[in-house]
């Protein structure tokens, strides 16, 4: 009885560590009543936990809905020892670096010294995921600047010793402003700032299962009890756009990278993000891009 105790003790912080390495501080481990080293344990990972959202978020309050009119993605493809293999345009232009130099680069080498030994000390876990490992991710520019990412991702690419690395961040020039809409948005009722932070367990959420389809908006209000029109409403006020197109330009974004970067074909690149036929996949990418995922050029040659 004392063992099955302990296991599930072990297993609360387990999950509390998930949590954290997903960027999630806001969680806290239960106490008990024992006096030993696990509990002393669950007590120093809440004491982390407590002072990393009080540094990262000050007043436990992100304003999302800012936030959302200024985000940056950046996307890498990474080989099996995790160096670059290639990224998007995008990535050179929030990093300040030249179009060639990240290119056979260590991924490390562009975090910061503390998270770049958070990668390391998660990498184990992250190669033996089957599926999307999610993590906080600090990035710093070729000019020695911080950029923090609100979510990051790592998958491995179907059948290939690679993987696709995705991170979603804010601005950093807009943080002066970002301080004062935190305060003046936390001035608001406790109930809007309890929609905010439902509305960012949702966005995590998507962000995480890209590559499954999107379910229902009933099902989602299900999973996250509250009902369909709050839903809706509360994630269009925050994120200044729907949940679908949310999740359709996310999942876009991911596909024309392996596109352009893999040799995966095409209606397996389709599946494995959440696109039930091929032809619906089609339609999608060429509503955004103008072009048909055939016309899109591929970069076989450095495979």
């Amino acid at each position: 009885m004392h063992r099955e105790i302990n296991q599930k003790r072990m297993h609360s912080i387990r999950q509390m560590l998930l949590e954290m390495a997903s960027g999630n501080f806001s969680q806290r481990i239960v106490r008990t009543e024992e006096d030993d080293e696990l509990e002393s344990l669950a007590v120093l990972i809440n004491m982390v936990a407590e002072e990393m959202q009080e540094t990262l978020f000050p007043k436990g309050y992100i304003n999302t809905h800012h936030l959302q009119q200024s985000l940056n993605t950046l996307s890498f493809i990474v080989d099996e020892n995790f160096i670059i293999h290639s990224t998007i345009p995008e990535t050179y232009l929030v990093l300040n670096y030249d179009t060639t130099s990240l290119e056979g680069l260590e991924f490390v080498k562009i975090l910061t010294d503390s998270s770049s030994q958070n990668f390391d000390r998660l990498l184990p876990t992250i190669l033996l995921n089957e599926k999307v490992s999610t993590l906080s991710l600090c990035y710093l520019t070729s000019d020695q600047k911080e950029v923090l990412s609100l979510f990051s991702s790592i998958s491995k690419i179907s059948n290939e010793n690679r993987f696709i690395i995705h991170s979603i961040l804010a601005d950093s020039t807009e943080s002066d402003n970002n301080s004062e809409d935190v305060n003046s948005a936390f001035r608001q009722p406790k109930t809007r700032r309890d929609d905010a932070r439902l509305m960012q367990q949702v966005y995590d959420y998507i962000l995480s299962n890209l590559e499954n389809p999107l379910p229902s908006l009933k099902e989602l209000s299900k999973i996250f009890g509250t009902n369909e029109h709050k839903l809706k409403e509360a994630f269009k006020y925050f994120f200044n756009t729907s949940i679908y197109q949310f999740y359709n330009d996310e999942r876009l974004k991911r596909v024309h990278l392996l596109i352009e970067q893999t040799n995966m074909p095409l209606k397996s690149i389709a599946y494995m993000n959440g696109f039930n036929t091929y032809p619906n996949f089609s339609k999608a990418f060429k509503k955004k891009y103008g072009y048909s995922p055939n016309d899109l050029k591929r970069d076989n040659d450095n495979l």
